[in-house]
């Protein structure tokens, strides 16, 4: 057998040259698991993908286990999961028909559920059974079909949800389907299987806004229920970012800069119009001639040089004196 690490070798190459499965040449399970045990070997997504394809589960466990040894992302292979998948239903439906009173017509069972919500998200809690507290009707379901989407109603959108599963084990039909009170996002929204006999579901909603209900119509169905342990989860988390947002903006209101004081502004001027200039007074007799007086023009002299005004009083005293001398 020393012959297989050098064909191992050689497998390896043509799968990393060509993207092909490395156990492409084996034609039995036996063989490939003879390549597998060889030293060396690091296997891939597409050796377990033909090992499934070809019912090799054995071969499909190992690719699996040395892929974890050197820590390859196995849980991310979505082509290996959904194969895996799709053999187990079709499986499942084998043993279904095997089953005595199989060919009796499927029961179709609307599930319960609870629901809370935020104003991003509604969260649904699906069970396996028309009760909500009653024992789950059973384990899981195949054949699962979820589709998320929004319809004219009224004036607006609605969201809808729709829900079908076979009851694995059990010839029951699972199913839901709900018109909401808002529209949704039905590329954000998700599910996945929760514990057994339930799954999750997470709506996304169009507007971050709070629901006064779940449903378009105010009629309460009776499979449905508050989720209220989920509800209080999310009220505290709102509240606490709440918070958070209104400590954000308080710290910083503290480091933006204080803008610089106003400049002073000159003082208004009062209301009151401003006082009118007073009016000159009256001179007296005696101011008047002095400023007449003042207001003459010299008198020159004879040798050309200015003599000052001679005051109007003096003058008529001199007139007088000179008629008496000639009295």
């Amino acid at each position: 057998m020393g012959w297989l690490p050098s064909l191992a070798a050689l497998v390896a190459t043509l799968a990393s040259a060509f993207a092909s499965s490395m156990l492409e040449a084996a034609t039995a399970q036996p063989a490939a698991l003879e390549l597998l045990a060889a030293p060396g070997i690091e296997p891939g997504e597409e050796d377990v993908l033909l090992s499934l394809e070809r019912g090799w589960f054995e071969s499909a466990k190992r690719v699996l286990a040395l892929m974890r040894e050197r820590d390859a992302p196995v849980a991310a292979m979505a082509s290996v999961r959904a194969s895996a998948t799709n053999i187990r239903d079709q499986a499942t439906e084998i043993i279904n028909l095997m089953r005595t009173g199989a060919n009796a017509e499927e029961t179709v069972v609307t599930t319960a559920f609870q629901w809370a919500q935020r104003p991003e998200f509604v969260y649904l809690n699906v069970k396996f059974s028309s009760r909500i507290d009653g024992p789950v009707t059973c384990l899981n379901v195949d054949n699962e079909r979820i589709e998320f989407g929004n319809e004219p109603a009224g004036n607006g959108t609605a969201g809808t949800l729709f829900f079908e599963g076979t009851g694995r084990q059990k010839p029951k039909l699972f199913r839901l389907n709900l018109t909401l009170h808002g529209a949704i996002l039905p590329e954000n929204s998700s599910w996945s299987f929760a514990s057994v006999g339930r799954m999750s579901i997470t709506i996304a909603k169009a507007t971050h806004e709070t629901w006064p209900r779940l449903l378009l119509t105010k009629v309460k169905p009776k499979n449905m229920h508050v989720w209220h342990d989920r509800q209080h989860v999310a009220d505290a988390e709102v509240k606490k970012e709440k918070e958070d947002r209104k400590k954000e903006r308080e710290a910083g209101a503290k480091e933006a800069p204080k803008p610089p004081p106003p400049l002073a502004s000159p003082t208004p001027p009062s209301n009151a119009p401003p006082p009118s200039p007073e009016a000159p007074s009256e001179p007296a007799d005696g101011a008047k001639a002095a400023a007449a007086a003042s207001d003459a023009p010299p008198v020159p002299f004879e040798d050309g040089l200015a003599q000052p005004a001679k005051k109007k009083g003096k003058k008529k005293k001199e007139k007088k004196g000179d008629k008496k001398e000639e009295l």
